[in-house]
C-alpha cells in the first residue's frame, strides 16, 4: 500500500487529528492498550486512513514522538535560525523542560513511554549538536569521532538532567539551565564551535 505524501496540506491535517486523538487517549490509558481502532474511533476516522500515514502502531509511536519533540525545538529554535554557544544550548534545555512536562502530562503519569520518549529527545539533540559542530567540510575520521562523542554526552546530559529535575520542579526551569549551562560549556571550550565565545 502507498503511503499519503506527507506534505500534502490534507495528509498533514489528518496526521494531526490521528495523533491528537492517540494523545487524548495516552492519558486514559497505556499504548499497549491502545489499539489502532481505539485511536480511529476517537479521530472520527476509518481504520484504512491510518494505514494510508503509517505501517503500524510503533512506527506510528516513534514519528508521533519525533514530531512533538521537533515542535518543541522549533518554538525555541525556529528553522534558519543560526545560533551556537550558551544561547543554543540554553534554547536546548527550554525546549526539553517544556515538551517532557507536557509529555508527562498527556501520558497521565504513566510510565511505559519513558523509554521511547527519551531515545525520540536524545537522538534529535544529537542531530542538533553535531549539525552544529560539524559545519566544516572534510572532518577527519578521528576528529567525527570525537565530536560525536561530545554531541552524544551533551544531548545525554541535558536530557537526563531535566528528568531528573521534573520529579521535583523544585525551582524554575530556567534557574536549572543557568545552573548547568556552565558545566555543559565547559566540555565545548575548545572546539571550533565555540569560536568567538
Amino acid at each position: 500500500m502507498k503511503l499519503a505524501n506527507p506534505n500534502d496540506p490534507r495528509a498533514k491535517r489528518t496526521r494531526k487529528y490521528i495523533q491528537n486523538a492517540f494523545m487524548d487517549l495516552l492519558a486514559e490509558k497505556d499504548f499497549e492498550a491502545i489499539s489502532i481502532q481505539d485511536i480511529m474511533d476517537r479521530a472520527e476516522l476509518n481504520r484504512v486512513t491510518f494505514y494510508n500515514h503509517y505501517q503500524d502502531k510503533y512506527e506510528f509511536l516513534e514519528l508521533t514522538l519525533n514530531e512533538a519533540f521537533s515542535d518543541s525545538l522549533s518554538a525555541w529554535i525556529p528553522p534558519g535560525t543560526v545560533m551556537k554557544g550558551p544561547e543554543l544550548l540554553r534554547r536546548l534545555m527550554m525546549a526539553v523542560c517544556e515538551w517532557h512536562i507536557e509529555m508527562m502530562k498527556r501520558l497521565n503519569s504513566r510510565r511505559t513511554l519513558t523509554q521511547a520518549m527519551e531515545e525520540a529527545a536524545k537522538q534529535q539533540l544529537y542531530n542538533v549538536i553535531m549539525s552544529c559542530l560539524t559545519q566544516v567540510k572534510d572532518i577527519p575520521a578521528r576528529k567525527q569521532r570525537e565530536l560525536e562523542r561530545i554531541a552524544t554526552m551533551i544531548s545525554w546530559s541535558i536530557y537526563g538532567v531535566i528528568v531528573k529535575w521534573s520529579h521535583s520542579r523544585e525551582e524554575p526551569a530556567e534557574d536549572l539551565i543557568e545552573q548547568v549551562l556552565p558545566i555543559l560549556m565547559s566540555n565545548l571550550r575548545t572546539l571550533d564551535f565555540m569560536e568567538g565565545e
